[in-house]
């Protein structure tokens, strides 16, 4: 995961509940979710450290990062 500044990874309490990460992006309005979403904080924190949340987060960077 190579995030540039203005970029970050937020993690959310969503109204169902569970929890979800975010991909903040410089000139987007609104994060981007990532799709996933845990039954707690915890689980949510130990998956940000796995390849596969690194390797989707750099799809997303990739994607909709502006020159």
């Amino acid at each position: 995961m190579n995030l540039e500044e203005g970029e970050e990874v937020l993690m959310q309490k969503l109204p169902s509940g569970k929890w979800a990460a975010f991909l903040r992006m410089k000139g987007h309005d609104e994060p981007f979710n990532l799709g996933r979403e845990f039954k707690t904080e915890e689980i949510l924190e130990g998956w940000l450290d796995t390849t596969e949340a690194n390797n989707l987060i750099d799809q997303f960077l990739t994607k909709y990062r502006q020159k």
